[in-house]
C-alpha cells in the first residue's frame, strides 16, 4: 500500500542490520527525502528482548533505542521480529513513545487470507499455497509475481504458476529434499543440478545437511512421541514446522546413514582425502552417496 501511494523509492530495507554502520542507520532513519512526502524505513530480525545473547546485536538494539524519540513524524519505521520478550528494555520504549504494535501468526494462514481477500476470485486456493511455497512466505514477491501473473491470465490456477515461475533458491532445495527422501532419485539429481546452477556445490551441500539433519531430529522426536507442539518448540521450527506432518518413503536408520555419510564427506576435505578446492569433486561424491539408495 505504502509503494503503490508513494512509490518504492521511498523504501529503505535492513534485511540485516549488523552489515550496517550505526552512522548509515542513524542517516537513514532520521534524515527526510527532499521534495517527498514519506518515507518508509523496515529493519528485519531485531530480537527484541531481555533473552538477546547476541553481543553486536544488543549493541545495535540499544542504539536504536536512544534515537526511537528522535525519528520525524514523516518517516515510518517498522521492526520486525520473530521473538519479542514483553519485559526488555526496547519493547518498552516502543509502548512508552506509544509505537503500534501488531503480533502475527507464525504460521501462513495470516498471508494466505491476506492474498486471498486482496485478489478475490482471481487466483485459486491451491495457487496461493504454492506461491507462498515459491516465494519463501515473502508477501512483497507474491504480490509481485500475481500482477505479472494477471497480465496473461484472468484467473489463475496452480499450473500457471509452475509453468512461469522459478522457486526461491530456498524452495528450490524443499522439492529437492522431498524427492530425495521419497526416493525419486533419478529426479532429486535433475532437481540438484538446477539449484547448482544458481549457487555454488558447498551452499547446496550445507543446506542439505542442515535440512538432513532437521528431518533427522524430527524423525528422533517422533519416535520419542514428542507432540506436533513439542516438536516445533524444541527444533524452533518457526515456518518450517509443516515438515513435522511430511511423510517419507525413506526409512529412519537410511536416513541416518546418508545424513552420517554426508558429513564424513566434510571430514574427508578436512584431513585432505578429498580435493576441497574442487566442486566437481565434491558433487560426485554427493551423487554417489544418492545412488546408494537406489540399491
Amino acid at each position: 500500500m505504502f509503494i503503490e501511494k508513494y512509490g518504492d523509492f521511498n523504501v529503505i530495507h535492513f534485511k540485516n542490520i549488523l552489515e550496517n554502520d550505526n552512522n548509515s542507520i542513524l542517516e537513514n532513519i532520521l534524515s527526510g527525502w527532499f521534495m517527498w512526502e514519506k518515507k518508509l524505513i523496515i529493519i528485519d530480525d531485531i530480537p527484541i528482548g531481555s533473552k538477546n545473547k547476541n553481543t553486536k546485536l544488543k549493541e545495535k538494539q540499544s542504539f536504536l533505542e536512544t534515537i526511537l524519540e528522535r525519528i520525524p513524524e514523516n518517516n515510518i519505521v517498522l521492526f520486525s521480529s520473530v521473538w519479542v520478550d514483553k519485559r526488555g528494555t526496547f519493547y518498552k520504549k516502543l509502548k512508552k513513545i506509544n509505537a503500534k504494535i501488531e503480533e502475527f501468526n507464525s504460521d501462513d494462514s495470516s498471508i494466505y487470507n491476506t492474498i486471498s481477500n486482496k485478489y478475490n476470485k482471481k487466483i485459486s486456493a491451491w495457487g496461493i499455497n504454492l506461491l507462498i511455497r515459491y516465494k519463501w512466505w515473502d508477501l512483497w514477491k507474491i504480490n509481485s509475481e500475481i500482477e505479472k501473473l494477471l497480465i496473461n491470465y484472468d484467473y489463475i490456477e496452480e499450473k500457471n504458476i509452475s509453468d512461469n515461475i522459478m522457486p526461491e533458491l530456498e524452495e528450490n532445495i524443499f522439492i529437492f529434499i522431498d524427492d530425495l527422501l521419497n526416493l525419486n532419485i533419478k529426479k532429486a539429481i535433475e532437481k540438484m543440478e538446477i539449484i547448482l546452477s544458481q549457487t555454488s556445490t558447498y551452499w547446496f551441500y550445507n543446506n542439505l545437511l542442515a535440512n538432513l539433519r532437521t528431518q533427522v531430529f524430527i524423525k528422533k522426536l517422533q519416535k520419542n512421541k514428542k507432540s506436533y507442539n513439542e516438536i516445533n518448540e524444541i527444533l524452533d521450527l518457526k515456518n518450517r514446522s509443516f515438515l513435522i506432518n511430511k511423510n517419507y518413503q525413506i526409512d529412519q536408520k537410511i536416513l541416518e546413514n546418508l545424513f552420517i555419510n554426508l558429513i564424513n564427506l566434510d571430514k574427508k576435505m578436512k584431513s585432505w582425502k578429498m580435493i576441497w578446492s574442487e566442486e566437481e569433486v565434491l558433487k560426485y561424491e554427493i551423487e554417489k552417496e544418492f545412488l546408494k539408495l537406489v540399491n
